[in-house]
């Protein structure tokens, strides 16, 4: 293999979100314009000097449409960065989320969940407002977490004891590739740490 990123493994290498795909763009932009024509009424109602408590509930719902997007917005990934010992998924606003390689099983590309809401979708926290964020529960799959912004690039991330993580690079070969050398090799570090150790345990 002599992808530049592998030859690097040591440094971190960052692999950037994909963009948005169509399905998230339409429900992203569709929860906005429904925010919008909700603010009609009191838009009207403050041209006319009118007052209706009934303007209250609209008001209310585009509001708290407002909040999700706001949300959404700020926990939508950007990078996946791959350390020696951790990978961390750097979001928009929001603290980016650290995995440490030692929590992590195999990862590999995730065609089958590309029809992912549409199909097999039991529970999703959001599922297409500026990406697809949070846990989900799929039929047949179970419950995964997802931190992904493009469906038709997906990668799983296994991780033994706990959900599994869905994330989506704009490269996902070179990501899973990546993310699987970083891994083996952290284990390797690990044994040869606890040999080192071993070693100077013994006796002069």
């Amino acid at each position: 293999m002599n992808r530049p990123e592998l030859q690097q493994s040591r440094r971190p290498v960052v692999f950037r979100a994909a963009p948005l795909d169509g399905y998230a763009i339409q429900i992203t932009s569709g929860l906005a314009y429904l925010g919008g024509l909700l603010m009609l009424p009191l838009f009207f109602a403050y041209l006319a000097n009118l007052r209706w408590n009934g303007l209250l509930v609209p008001v209310a719902l585009a509001l708290a449409l407002a909040a999700f997007l706001l949300l959404s917005y700020a926990a939508q990934p950007t990078e996946y960065i791959i350390e020696t010992k951790l990978l961390r998924v750097r979001r928009r606003w929001l603290w980016a989320l650290k995995v440490p390689l030692g929590e992590i099983g195999q990862a590999s590309p995730a065609p089958t969940l590309a029809e992912v809401p549409r199909r097999g979708l039991r529970f999703a926290f959001n599922a297409g407002i500026f990406g697809y964020q949070g846990p989900f529960r799929l039929d047949p799959y179970g419950e995964v977490f997802f931190l992904a912004t493009n469906r038709e690039r997906l990668v799983a991330i296994a991780r033994p004891g706990t959900t599994a993580l869905i994330v989506s690079p704009e490269r996902p070969r070179g990501f899973t590739e990546a993310l699987n050398e970083a891994r083996a090799q952290y284990a390797v570090d690990l044994l040869d740490s606890a040999a080192t150790d071993e070693e100077n345990k013994k006796p002069a």
